[in-house]
């Protein structure tokens, strides 16, 4: 009964890394094509600036909507590559054991502030109703952004600590 029930659970966290690395690197590719856009719509920018003295209008609205997307869908998938800058050099002096220890309580921390990120701006994307100024875009979609990206993120940590605590175990 015992096997039967670990089988299972091994089942399931198998699926449920599936799925957050699969939505996590959904997410990370929509945010690499937003790059294509304003790398474009930046150059056409610059160019008009330069030689016919005319600006795109909004292109800096546009620019910073795109910029902030770019870098709050890519959150995760960085995580999940492991490409963070991390200062790690006392921790890797430490014995296995102790250093899954420290890391799961660093996780536990990350995870509760990226969860209350992950309510409040619920709330205020919720609640959100103003325009940019130039092209009246409404912000709640770009607030709303925050929630699913630091959701995406909050996932990964809860990854994360399921891994050092198997670490832990054996």
């Amino acid at each position: 009964m015992v096997l039967l029930l670990s089988f299972i659970v091994s089942i399931i966290m198998v699926l449920f890394r599936s799925i957050v690395q699969k939505f996590t690197r959904g997410m990370a590719f929509g945010a690499m094509f937003l790059l294509l856009p304003m790398m474009f719509l930046s150059t056409v920018d610059v160019f008009l600036r330069k030689f016919f003295s005319a600006t795109v209008p909004g292109a800096m609205e546009l620019s910073s909507y795109m910029l902030a997307l770019f870098i709050l869908l890519g959150l995760s998938y960085t995580h999940q590559c492991r490409s963070h800058v991390r200062v790690s050099f006392l921790l890797d002096l430490m014995p296995t054991k102790f250093k899954s220890i420290i890391e799961i309580l660093l996780s536990i921390l990350s995870l509760g502030m990226l969860l209350v990120l992950v309510w409040q701006g619920t709330i205020i994307a919720i609640e959100e109703t103003t325009v940019s100024d130039m092209l009246r875009i409404p912000q709640n979609p770009f607030r709303m952004a925050l929630t699913v990206g630091c959701l995406s993120f909050a996932l990964e940590i809860i990854l994360d600590i399921i891994d050092h605590l198997k670490v832990l175990r054996n």
